[in-house]
């Protein structure tokens, strides 16, 4: 009697496996699909943050420019007296102070 009952078991797993491999399968597809949601939000939180650190830091040297090439710099009293390579060294002087 006790092996007819073990015997019904393994022979009900074996048919529910024939039966539902796909279903089984499919879920453990989106099982995975939704664990791994977090992992995809944070990543594309990341790259955003790389992204508006770039165009900050492209803000702030294009104000060092502007600073350095005002009409009252060094830059351009140098450029308009005729000293082209004075005046580059004075810009580049005044983009690593500021």
């Amino acid at each position: 009697m006790f092996e007819i009952g073990s015997f019904l078991e393994k022979s009900n797993i074996k048919n529910y496996w024939k039966k539902y491999k796909l279903v089984l399968i499919f879920s453990f597809m989106i099982g995975s699909i939704i664990g791994s949601i977090p992992f995809f939000y944070k990543f594309n939180e990341n790259l955003r943050v790389q992204k508006l650190i770039k165009e900050q830091s492209k803000l702030k040297i294009q104000y060092k420019e502007k600073i350095c090439k005002n009409d009252n710099s060094e830059y351009k009293k140098f450029l308009s007296l005729g000293f082209p390579k004075t005046a580059i060294q004075k810009f580049k002087n005044c983009m690593k102070e500021k």
